[in-house]
């Protein structure tokens, strides 16, 4: 068997198989399993990349079914039942999973694509933190003071919850650290301006919860537009729907994704987000013992294609797991996959998070804030990575500091660069 992707539901697959009677290829282009919904913390200075990333190796290493590959699947034959990497190797497989998650969408739009720094990938966060501190470093020896408001604005798109994430912890950062470490940056020259499409913040989201989340980032300091998109960036200008123009050195992109999957023969049918269709057993429509799940899943229920969350990712690598192990014992697939709705989350700051249960109960504020913090350290891979994680959050809680304020940026080496880049050759899709 061969699982394509390390994400949250491509590794739930993996471990409910560990130790049966099934040999299991985990193949990832990155090695390691990463908790993106921490991505922000990275990119705002407050966690190390290591404490969201959890080697896959040592997740398996006393396993006995379960192999680990680092590197990139370029295409799959449905017909010859075979995967093929970057480098020409194909992978015989008896039945794959493909858990290839997804990527940042521009929509087309390849000027933002150029001028905005995504928050995606453990890359482009440790990008965003070295880009931030270096916009600080700059407006502190800048005497033009047009310059200056230029290296300190900050064009948030996109106000889900990423974008809202980053914006309450981007205005933490700036007020903890500027005042402080950067004598000539005023935080009244800085400039966090959250731009979001729709007519409301957090849209999956009550409306109730979405006021709370305005009214919060707005006492903050931080600019919210809504009904409001970025239509270009060019020469450190951003030029709004609404024909607004912003002087900033600054774009982050949080304003959507794409699904990521390998070039698959035949092609199979596409959903109009352009994710692969999938039957209510997650199995892909004409291929024999297929099954996709997470982002790239077109998987629908009740009328609607479910969300790309962690969340329905993992339950669909548990569910798949079990129905493998059904198929091997010559038993039928059982009830269709459902997704159960534990509820969803989003922190906007110190002390004020917002969440959503099932069941409808609410709650804002300081309880939903701890709620995340409670969630979010219980999901996290390793128990070390849980230490290091509640430790950087109280230290920056009590001592009002961001720890992890380094510019590093690495030259690339050839040797690493053999093995096959993530998403380097993901297609996009068609």
């Amino acid at each position: 068997m061969v699982i394509v992707g390390a994400g949250f539901g491509g590794l739930a697959c993996a471990r409910k198989l560990n130790g049966t009677a099934v040999d299991v290829l985990l193949v990832d282009g990155r090695g390691y399993h990463l908790f993106t919904p921490l991505l922000y913390q990275v990119a705002t200075a407050l966690l190390n990349p290591s404490d969201i990333a959890y080697p896959l190796r040592t997740v398996f290493r006393r396993s006995r079914n379960v192999r680990v590959w680092q590197t990139t699947v370029r295409d799959v034959d449905l017909a010859r039942q075979v995967v093929t990497s970057c480098h020409g190797r194909e992978i015989p497989y008896d039945y794959l999973v493909l858990a290839t998650g997804s990527a940042d969408n521009y929509f087309g739009n390849e000027k933002l694509q150029e001028a905005s720094i995504g928050l995606k990938v453990l890359e482009d966060a440790t990008q965003l933190r070295n880009h931030v501190l270096a916009c600080l470093e700059l407006a502190d020896r800048e005497e033009d003071p047009d310059e200056r408001r230029a290296l300190l604005t900050f064009v948030v798109c996109g106000g889900g919850p990423t974008g809202v994430e980053y914006s309450g912890a981007l205005g933490e950062l700036l007020k903890l650290v500027a005042r402080r470490d950067f004598p000539t940056v005023k935080v009244e020259d800085a400039r966090i301006v959250l731009v979001e499409g729709q007519d409301r913040l957090l849209a999956t989201f009550s409306e109730r919860i979405s006021r709370y989340a305005e009214r919060v980032l707005a006492g903050r300091g931080i600019e919210v537009m809504t009904k409001t998109l970025a239509r270009s960036a060019d020469g450190g200008r951003v030029t709004l729907s609404d024909g607004t123009v912003i002087p900033a050195h600054t774009i982050v992109w949080t304003g959507g994704v794409r699904p990521s999957v390998p070039g698959i023969t035949p092609d199979p049918e596409r959903s109009r987000r352009k994710r692969v269709l999938v039957d209510e057993y997650l199995r892909v429509r004409g291929g024999r013992g297929v099954y996709v799940l997470g982002d790239a899943a077109g998987a629908e229920q009740d009328g609607q294609e479910l969300p790309m969350l962690s969340a329905p990712a993992m339950q669909a690598g548990r569910y798949v797991a079990r129905a493998i192990l059904s198929d091997l014992r010559g038993r039928e697939p059982g009830q269709p996959f459902r997704y159960f709705d534990k509820g969803t989350m989003a922190t906007i700051g110190r002390n004020a998070g917002v969440a959503h249960l099932r069941g409808g109960l609410e709650l804002t504020g300081f309880l939903g804030w701890v709620t995340w913090l409670v969630v979010h350290i219980w999901y996290l891979i390793g128990f070390r990575n849980r230490v290091m994680a509640m430790a950087s959050w109280a230290w920056n809680y009590f001592r009002l500091d961001r720890p992890i304020r380094i510019i590093l940026e690495t030259a690339r080496d050839p040797v690493v660069s053999t093995l096959e880049g993530p998403g380097a050759d993901i297609q996009p899709p068609r």
